[in-house]
């Protein structure tokens, strides 16, 4: 009996063994272990959140443009002259080829921009937002009918060498122009210095004016007409011979003459004017004086 027993135990436990696959139910933890999880959707959901947000500006950081108004600086019309230094060609009693060479290390050491009444003219806002920087030089009685002084020549290329521009003051007396004379002034205005005029025959203007008005304005326009055919460019500058000025300003204006140059006063002058009146300064003993006569009279 009890071998009977242990007999239909051992038939049981065959059969169960014997049972096809198919009867035995899938197990999940056997589906984990190939490495491929099911993804979870908190998981994502929070990842997608969090690349949403850094991806949308706040309102803070880009404020509208109506938000954020232009303000327009106003400056003040009336300018300072910049400080303007008078030279000629060297003499026996003043060597200013030699006074020039000091005078360009004292802008240089004081950082002064150096520039012109055109110049000027084309950037009228310059006098208010460099006030105290700007420098300007001219070299007065440049004859277009006949060559150059050498020395004038060596002048002109100090002041390009330093990349300092400057105005010359040309008289054109007859209808002849030297070739070279023509060029080389030529080549000076392209490249950015101004052929201002010294009348046609450098006549006194507040003495030819006494006379006839008439005479002033065949001085002016002349000389404007044959540098003009040069150069290419008309004057809008005109430097008085002797620094005299004329009592009608109005007959100058009519011919396009933007800045009248004298001597005296004109340390300062008012941007909205049709016509404008400029002075300037002579040389003195040395560079280092007169630096500082023309520091003191127009005052940077």
């Amino acid at each position: 009996m009890k071998q009977l027993t242990l007999i239909l135990i051992s038939m049981l436990l065959f059969i169960s063994a014997c049972a096809p696959v198919a009867q035995v139910a899938p197990v999940p933890v056997i589906e984990a272990a190939t490495g491929t999880p099911s993804p979870i959707p908190t998981v994502v959901f929070t990842a997608m959140s969090m690349k949403t947000v850094t991806t949308v500006p706040s309102r803070t950081m880009t404020p509208a443009p109506t938000d954020t108004p232009t303000i327009t600086p106003t400056l003040d019309p009336i300018r300072s002259t910049p400080p303007t230094l008078m030279l000629h060609r060297p003499n026996l009693q003043f060597d200013s080829l030699f006074f020039l060479k000091q005078f360009v290390n004292i802008l240089k050491y004081n950082e002064m921009k150096v520039v012109t009444y055109r110049y000027i003219y084309e950037h009228p806002e310059i006098t208010a937002t460099e006030k105290g920087k700007l420098f300007i030089i001219t070299i007065d009685d440049i004859f277009l009918a006949y060559p150059i002084d050498f020395r004038v020549i060596e002048m002109i290329r100090i002041l390009r060498d330093a990349g300092y521009p400057a105005v010359l003051g040309v008289v054109t007396e007859t209808e002849y122009a030297d070739p070279k004379t023509a060029a080389f002034l030529k080549g000076l205005s392209d490249s950015g210095w101004e052929i201002a005029t010294h009348t046609d025959n450098h006549r006194n203007l507040g003495k030819a004016e006494e006379a006839s008005s008439r005479l002033v304005f065949n001085e002016v326009s002349i000389s404007m007409d044959k540098i003009e055919k040069v150069t290419g460019i008309r004057p809008i500058t005109l430097i008085l011979p002797e620094g005299q000025m004329v009592n009608n300003v109005k007959a100058i204006q009519q011919m396009n003459i933007y800045w009248i140059v004298g001597i005296s006063d004109g340390v300062t002058y008012d941007s909205r004017d049709k016509i404008i009146y400029v002075g300037r300064e002579g040389p003195y003993k040395n560079a280092g004086e007169t630096y500082k006569i023309l520091k003191m009279r127009f005052g940077f």
